[in-house]
């Protein structure tokens, strides 16, 4: 299989060069000193994906994806802005001409690859992981049952974009058919039986992957994490998080984990360390066994 190629752009020859390193062994890396360059390029070759630094002399990163939308190679090509500090104005800038996320520099390698895969995903180039996948669609239940017909459709037509199991995307199909009809508790029954088989594979899968933790080290675990939100370890607090959800921890901690670990990489600590301090508390009056089923039940509730 042939890699997929990533156009790199930016006027520091230093960046491109730890591009083309920390994404070699997965991409073939085109790497461009300029706009211009990078334009020229694209009238006569095609790329799956563009990397675009924002702060560049003589044409920025704005000016350089102006001209890439007017060209046939670069219409639809999507785009992630690398820049320096989080400017909102350029960020909407950018949305408006398709650009499909952004990357603060100086960026952590794991999360420049989970950004690249995350638009690859959106695309349906690459499939979406089941726990991702239950996530969404539990997101979806809670929407329709919240009243949020509108965000739910939306959600349901951003999941039916990624490659996803056809026997599931049927269903999520057909549930997004009975929202547009207004057949609310049609589309929410469909969901739920959705959800209950997505959280029923993910149990068989863990069962046989992961391996045995008693409740005092699954609470002990939880605690080192928050040490180390609270020492500003953030890289530290979500390897222990991605550890975790190598044990037999249930699906309501993994799912808790996995939303902990989300928030920490876009720094939210606040939030984090609120989910982690509800997690304990919760571990204090149940077994993580029974928090899963807990958790299972409520997604499969009536609206």
């Amino acid at each position: 299989m042939e890699k997929m190629r990533i156009l790199a752009i930016d006027d520091n020859t230093v960046n491109l060069a730890t591009l083309e390193q920390e994404l070699k062994s997965k991409y073939e890396v085109i790497p461009m000193i300029s706009g211009r360059r990078a334009i020229k390029y694209l009238y006569r070759e095609q790329v799956d994906l563009i990397l675009l630094d924002v702060e560049m002399p003589i044409m920025d990163g704005i000016e350089t994806l102006k001209e890439i939308r007017t060209q046939e190679n670069g219409v639809t090509v999507p785009v992630i802005f690398l820049t320096a500090k989080k400017d909102k104005a350029t960020v909407i800038d950018g949305a408006k001409l398709g650009i499909m996320d952004y990357i603060t520099k100086p960026f952590n390698p794991e999360d420049l690859h989970e950004r690249i895969e995350r638009v690859f995903k959106r695309l349906g180039v690459l499939p979406m992981e089941e726990e991702e996948l239950f996530k969404r669609v539990t997101g979806i239940l809670d929407n329709i049952k919240g009243g949020r017909i509108k965000q739910a459709i939306v959600m349901t037509e951003e999941v039916l974009n990624y490659q996803i199991d056809e026997e599931v995307s049927g269903r999520i199909r057909n549930a997004l058919t009975k929202l547009r009809k207004d057949d609310v508790s049609t589309a929410v029954t469909t969901i739920e039986r959705v959800a209950d088989f997505l959280n029923k594979r993910l149990s068989v899968n863990k069962k046989t992957d992961t391996m045995p933790i008693s409740e005092s080290d699954i609470s002990v675990r939880i605690l080192y994490v928050v040490d180390d939100i609270s020492k500003f370890k953030r890289k530290d607090a979500i390897t222990k998080l991605r550890d975790l959800q190598k044990y037999e921890i249930g699906s309501y901690v993994y799912r808790v984990a996995d939303e902990t670990a989300e928030l920490l990489e876009d720094y939210d600590e606040v939030s984090a360390d609120k989910l982690l301090q509800k997690l304990l508390a919760d571990l204090k009056t149940a077994s993580s066994a029974d928090l899963a089923k807990r958790d299972t039940e409520e997604i499969a509730k009536k609206n």
